[in-house]
């Protein structure tokens, strides 16, 4: 079966790949559409840090059951993937919290994923979804989750003015579950690439004033580099609130670390998820989320390897969620 595979660094092709045998508790899924996200890119590049060449990528999967050796599964059952490996009985997967376990990884980075024309795996990577979502629906599961996970680690808050760095997929998710979660709070958004700040705009955000005097609640920084940090210690308020779910580059330090003690901010870093995605699909089913304002570029798999061999996550005009659709789902 076709498949996309990285061999090394920058080297991206569709390769063919043996089909996958099934065991008892296995399910086997034809798989419609892939999403691509900004861990895709750095394993493609090799920044990761945790690359194992070669892997196929794909964490953000969907389709439809084909073989089912678990009594939880049926033929035809919609599904989403479920990448987060954990052991399972450690302390903190027992108190409900898998992506702080010691042996966390996603299918599709540590170990091959879901970029193929099917994929099995055991019954507990797979999430059963409303049979009538549309598959540009579905294929955002992944991410919304990704995006709940941060509103946890926000937390009870009301804040009246909030900063988002960064627009991209991710972002224009948050903008849009901030605008139903507190319709009375300002948002304003920064993005250093400026052809992403008019989606932003058009969904009600403001742009951010560099050297504002202005200072608010919360910031929600999707990018984790010192700028950014750097640029969320300034714009917080005393006593406010600093979350990042952009993840840092490898040995970073915390920058205006003196300036967020004085000011007495709480600083939240979210990371993956639990694997209860039954909110994340409630908010798609709901229209909290809406995928037209999201998916930007949809791909074939052949397509996928041309855009993440050149780096076409690079593009200016492109502004949201890249997707890979399959065959099956065209």
């Amino acid at each position: 079966m076709r498949a996309l595979q990285i061999t090394a660094a920058n080297q991206v092709a569709v390769v063919d790949v043996p089909g996958q045998p099934i065991y008892d508790n296995d399910v086997r899924v034809r798989i419609d559409a892939i999403g691509l996200c900004g861990t895709d890119f750095a394993l493609t590049t090799g920044t990761l840090g945790l690359n194992g060449w070669p892997v196929i990528p794909g964490h953000e999967v969907v389709g439809m059951v084909t073989e089912s050796r678990s009594e939880q599964f049926h033929v035809g059952d919609p599904v989403a993937l479920d990448p987060l490996i954990s052991c399972g009985a450690c302390p903190a997967c027992r108190q409900g919290h898998p992506q702080w376990c010691a042996q966390v990884g996603v299918i599709g980075v540590v170990r091959h994923g879901g970029a193929r024309e099917e994929l099995v795996l055991a019954a507990h990577h797979w999430v059963r979804l409303p049979a009538a979502m549309p598959i540009e629906t579905a294929v955002l599961v992944e991410p919304v989750h990704v995006v709940e996970t941060v509103f946890q680690a926000v937390g009870p808050e009301f804040p009246t003015h909030a900063l988002m760095i960064g627009s991209g997929a991710l972002g224009l998710i948050i903008l849009q579950v901030i605008q139903k979660r507190w319709p009375k709070c300002m948002v304003s958004v920064h993005d250093t690439v400026a052809q992403r700040l008019p989606h932003a705009l058009k969904l009600g955000a403001i742009p951010w004033q560099l050297g504002t005097t202005d200072s608010v609640d919360l910031v929600i920084d999707g990018v984790g580099a010192e700028s950014s940090l750097t640029m969320a210690a300034q714009a917080i308020r005393p006593g406010g609130h600093i979350v990042v779910y952009g993840v840092p580059k490898p040995g970073r330090t915390i920058p205006q670390a003196d300036l967020l003690f004085r000011k007495n901010v709480r600083l939240t870093f979210s990371r993956l998820y639990t694997h209860q995605f039954d909110q994340a699909i409630a908010w798609l089913t709901s229209g909290l989320v809406t995928p037209q304002n999201i998916i930007s570029d949809r791909l074939t798999l052949e397509q996928a390897a041309t855009f993440l061999g050149e780096h076409g996550w690079n593009r200016p005009e492109r502004w949201g969620k890249t997707i890979i659709t399959m065959g099956s789902a065209s």
